[in-house]
């Protein structure tokens, strides 16, 4: 389980962390991030999201702050999150993005990942993938629940296919 530290909501939006924390009612939240594979999962996924922006007429971001459930006692911090245009601009976005992508870690527990997932449906998040970039799988959550995507392909209406069985192939590339 990540750990946590208690603070007050206003000295956590105006703090940086290196790496971002999330809030969850009253308490820092550390996020596993910085391996190599979760990484460069992140930077393939923005890498085939960027050039749809325009065409699309969405945004893509990564690492953005989010006030969930209407709150002000619940910010998550998805790896990547894809924003139809139009929305409104804040620095802290309080809008449900039309996708998340959670990339997960090693260290991820499934009871912390489906908190996550938990949060983002009630916020109101169309569309939530789980990529796992070391069993190579990804999931599909929403309403509905969540379901392994056999194929490694999602879609949704706004940003179209994504191919994650190509995305996870270019994890093997040399690195020499």
């Amino acid at each position: 389980m990540a750990t946590s530290t208690s603070v007050p909501v206003e000295e956590y939006l105006r703090t940086t962390y290196r790496p971002d924390m999330e809030y969850v009612d009253g308490e820092l939240v550390e996020r596993h991030v910085g391996e190599r594979k979760h990484s460069r999962l992140q930077t393939l996924a923005v890498g085939v999201l960027l050039p749809l922006e325009r065409s699309r007429r969405f945004h893509v971001f990564t690492e953005q702050r989010l006030r969930v459930l209407g709150t002000k006692h619940r910010y998550r911090i998805p790896d990547v999150c894809v924003m139809a245009l139009p929305y409104r601009s804040e620095p802290v976005l309080a809008t449900p993005p039309h996708l998340i992508v959670e990339i997960l870690s090693p260290d991820d527990e499934t009871a912390d990942t489906l908190a996550r997932v938990a949060d983002y449906l009630r916020f109101g998040v169309s569309h939530i993938w789980i990529a796992d970039p070391y069993r190579r799988t990804v999931q599909e959550a929403d309403r509905e629940g969540i379901r392994y995507c056999a194929d490694l392909v999602l879609e949704t209406e706004l940003v179209g296919r994504v191919d994650f069985k190509d995305l996870f192939a270019r994890l093997d590339e040399s690195t020499e």
